[in-house]
């Protein structure tokens, strides 16, 4: 049976995107085996300072800043993904 590095499919990733109004809007995904969500535990996943838009997600769930916020001081140490004495061994 071959092990799946976990890790090898999971990458954060940055999009920009210009809207009509010639703003900037900035999103922060998780890929994971092709499919990008919203994802942001340390900042708003979707920003937009023109328009002054702030949204956060945890895994493409949007969430309040109350309830994001309360997430985020809840959790702790690194997720799995980036802990790196998880680093070659597959998820059980």
């Amino acid at each position: 049976m071959k092990k799946i590095n976990t890790n090898e499919n999971i990458k954060n990733k940055k999009f920009s995107k210009k809207e009509e109004d010639g703003s900037i809007t900035t999103m922060l995904c998780l890929e994971a085996n092709g499919i990008s969500k919203l994802h942001s535990i340390d900042e708003p996943a979707l920003v937009n300072k023109d328009q002054k838009k702030k949204e956060y997600y945890i895994n493409g769930i949007k969430y309040s800043y109350e309830n994001w916020n309360e997430i985020k001081k809840g959790r702790e140490g690194l997720p799995w993904y980036k802990n790196p004495s998880h680093k070659g061994t597959a998820r059980h």
